[in-house]
């Protein structure tokens, strides 16, 4: 079985990232590694040879609010899986493009409340086996969180370390643990992502807007023609959300375009509800329903995409109509919208 170590105080000549801000320290009695890093990784250089691994490291968050995190399944410093600790949560938050998106996966799915004090040491783990992966805190036995699905599928196998504002991390450490059947996490996830794509989803009886046309970005305030602009076909997220990161870096200012097609079988009034962030203009059949901002801006607003956040009530005729909206990106992070349709009886 493979044991890595790395004290991490000492030197970090084998990982990338050292032009981030970091040096040696000492908290609460213990020899750290002090980063004060603005959401980027620290990596290892070396893809692990393995699959499945407990990779664990002592962590410190020194100040009310700070974010400390294990890396792992890592591409590169722009595409990498994340778990991190802030002091009222876990996160799940993969690393797409360059952007965070923690505001696309929220939920009981990708988030645990926490209650950490400040300042104390903890031990952070996380156990991956292919796809899914367990957290753990200290010495319990059961994870506080458990993933089924890692976004970026093992396609990477680096690890590191990530912090946002000032935090202290030691002895970092990686585990080979013995291969364990994943087969129906799996099929489970497979089974959804094709349900998805296939628009068959339901919830509460709402269908998702499972499949779209998304345009390449342009620079919010124009108006190029949609034959300027390239078009690309994407299909929803496991959480019915289309997931604007994942295809393209999320630059403030920047816009997308999309859309998509709704069936109706029986005229008759209908409730479109939607999330989205960071700003959104809608028109159904050309006519524009809706225009709203979405940010993060605690504690008015979290900027979290969730399919109800806001609603249209619409009256449809039998057959097709056209949805279309126009995304446009403020923060540089979380990109995307949500939509499902009801019959309102």
């Amino acid at each position: 079985m493979i044991m890595q170590h790395w004290p991490l105080w000492d030197k970090l000549d084998a990982f990338d990232g050292a032009e981030q801000e970091y040096r040696t320290g000492e908290w609460r009695g213990k020899r750290a590694l002090y980063l004060n890093m603005d959401g980027k990784p620290i990596m290892h250089q070396q893809e692990l040879p393995c699959d499945c691994f407990r990779i664990k490291a002592e962590v410190a968050i020194p100040e009310q609010v700070g974010f400390i995190g294990l890396v792992f399944g890592g591409m590169d410093k722009d595409n990498y899986e994340l778990i991190y600790l802030a002091p009222e949560e876990i996160q799940y938050d993969p690393i797409m493009n360059g952007s965070m998106t923690w505001q696309i996966y929220n939920g009981s799915a990708y988030q645990h409340p926490l209650s950490l004090p400040s300042g104390e040491w903890v031990e952070l783990a996380v156990e991956v086996h292919g796809r899914t992966a367990a957290v753990y805190l200290n010495d319990e036995s059961e994870p506080r969180l458990v993933i089924h699905n890692l976004q970026h599928g093992g396609a990477g196998r680096r690890v590191g370390v990530w912090s946002y504002l000032p935090a202290y991390v030691r002895n970092l450490s990686v585990h080979e643990l013995p291969v364990s059947s994943t087969a129906s996490d799996a099929s489970e996830a497979s089974h959804t992502a094709s349900s998805l794509a296939s628009g068959t989803i339901d919830a509460n009886n709402a269908s998702f807007i499972a499949n779209w046309q998304v345009s390449c970005p342009f620079p919010a305030g124009t108006e190029p023609m949609d034959t300027q602009l390239e078009w690309h076909s994407a299909v929803i997220e496991e959480n019915g959300t289309l997931n604007l990161n994942r295809l393209f870096r999320a630059t403030p200012g920047s816009a997308i375009r999309v859309a998509a097609e709704l069936v109706v079988d029986s005229s008759g009034e209908y409730s479109a509800s939607f999330g989205y962030s960071d700003h959104l203009r809608l028109w159904i059949n050309g006519e524009e329903v809706y225009t709203g901002k979405w940010l993060w801006n605690p504690p008015v607003s979290d900027g979290r995409i969730r399919p109800d956040h806001a609603a249209v009530v619409l009256q449809l005729q039998e057959g097709r109509h056209e949805i279309r909206a126009e995304i446009t990106n403020y923060e540089s992070f979380g990109w995307g919208l949500s939509m499902q349709t009801t019959r309102r009886l």
